[in-house]
């Protein structure tokens, strides 16, 4: 079974910018790479993204990327949508709805908060070694 991992960003912080392509490329990389379902949360706030660069935004990736996307208005994080991996900047106040967090004080940042994600993601995903029982209650 293919693990399922949800992932939230600020549209508005890359959107029509120098950074979009870098960081939809490495949310593809995360599912390409660790064989993982990627559930895709955007965000912003009302009068950050008009009507019409969220439609060229979704138009532009909806072939390349193999993934779910929600996209709404507001930071806030229901019950119903927990969120494995947080990546919001440092003004906007923490959810508890949500496993790991990283927070930026610049745009470009977000690339590192993409980068911790892939850590984390693949370390809890990699095999790990079985350990051996340290306690021999059973030996006779």
């Amino acid at each position: 079974m293919m693990p399922k991992v949800s992932l939230r960003l600020k549209l508005s912080d890359f959107i029509n910018s120098d950074i979009e392509e870098e960081v939809m490329e490495k949310i593809n990389n995360v599912h390409n790479k660790l064989h993982t379902t990627v559930l895709l949360y955007l965000w912003f706030e009302e009068g950050e993204v008009n009507s019409k660069d969220l439609k060229e935004f979704l138009m532009r990736w909806e072939n390349k990327l193999s993934f779910k996307t929600v996209v709404k208005q507001g930071s806030y994080i229901s019950t119903s949508e927990f969120i494995w991996f947080d990546v919001i900047p440092i003004n906007i106040p923490s959810s508890p709805h949500k496993r790991f967090e990283y927070k930026y004080s610049e745009p470009n940042k977000i690339l590192d908060g993409l980068q911790e994600f892939y850590n984390i993601t693949n370390f809890i995903l990699s095999e790990k070694p079985t350990r051996k029982q340290k306690r021999n209650d059973y030996d006779s």
